[in-house]
């Protein structure tokens, strides 16, 4: 319990250092959003007016301290740009960007996995070579090229997948819902493919030289046995870590991606209100955002005590 307190507690630290400092970044945009609220053709007595309503004519941390108290009773308050609470908006947006980052971690793991375990078993030939290479060149491409390239080829050439991704319910119609998702998802996929593959395929080497691993060839088990049963578990620490760190880049890359693919998500939602100067609408997002993170990597370091009951014990002890 004592632990779990201690990690709430840096996850209230991280959120509100987040959301001050982007709120400080914010308010240092160039354009007013009383100017934007009130219309083109509004006086200054009138932008004043809209101005003293939003409560952006007190200091900065005064509007901070009422934006929080806000949060904290789950009082998102109303969208400048779109006129719509913010609730609403976050309610639409947020299940479209789940559904992109879970289907993009899936990918990466369900083919980094196997493909280090294998790599790191074929060390040193020509499967290894080619996978390294490959690694090192999806790492070099950034996720808006990539994306642009298989939405050429993948949608608009051959027609596999549709061009505009439509937010389909899984349940509605399954078959469209994964055509759907399956690009902007492939997207952010590739390159995390790349960093888990080359991160196990480390670990993996240094875990079957140890001496348990030549007790169990020794007693005659299976290779299959071997690497999945025995060398896996204690070679995913690094990868389990670098999976929850990385929740953060899959957060950038899905304001991209989702760009490109025209999907209605959050990262489309952020960059719509950066440009309204929408400041209710921006600073929710970026909590939902540092909380996301925060609290992903909360649950790894939970992980850490199912994969190694070691660590497990220490903490009892402690």
């Amino acid at each position: 319990m004592r632990y779990v307190r201690q990690k709430m507690v840096q996850l209230v630290i991280v959120v509100i250092a987040v959301t001050f400092l982007t709120f400080i970044a914010i308010n240092l945009l160039p354009g007013d959003p009383a100017i934007f609220k009130a219309g083109p053709g509004a006086t200054d007595a009138q932008v004043e007016e809209v101005r003293k309503d939003l409560g952006l004519d007190k200091p900065i941390p005064v509007q901070y301290g009422i934006w929080l108290k806000k949060m904290v009773t789950l009082d998102f308050g109303i969208s400048l740009g779109f006129n719509t609470p913010v609730s609403e908006l976050v309610q639409n947006r947020l299940p479209v960007t789940l559904v992109v980052l879970l289907y993009a971690q899936i990918m990466a793991l369900a083919v980094a996995v196997p493909l280090g375990v294998f790599t790191a078993y074929r060390a040193g030939t020509a499967f290894d070579r080619v996978s390294n290479t490959a690694a090192f060149g999806l790492l070099s491409v950034p996720n808006y090229i990539l994306g642009v390239v298989l939405l050429y080829f993948m949608a608009v050439k051959w027609g596999w997948f549709p061009a505009i991704s439509k937010d389909v319910s899984l349940f509605d119609n399954p078959g469209e819902h994964f055509r759907a998702y399956f690009l902007p998802a492939f997207t952010l996929a590739l390159a995390q493919i790349a960093v888990y593959t080359r991160l196990l395929r480390t670990d993996m080497l240094a875990t079957l030289q140890m001496d348990f691993i030549t007790m169990a060839r020794a007693k005659g088990m299976s290779t299959k046995r071997i690497l999945f049963r025995h060398a896996l578990r204690p070679s995913l620490f690094s990868l389990i870590t670098v999976a929850a760190v990385n929740v953060g880049a899959l957060i950038g890359g899905a304001v991209i991606v989702e760009q490109i693919f025209a999907l209605n998500g959050m990262g489309q939602l952020t960059v719509e209100a950066i440009g309204r100067r929408d400041f209710p609408v921006v600073q929710v997002c970026v909590t939902i955002f540092a909380i996301s993170f925060v609290f992903v990597n909360f649950l790894v370091d939970v992980l850490y005590a199912f994969i190694d009951p070691r660590i497990r014990h220490a903490r009892a002890l402690a």
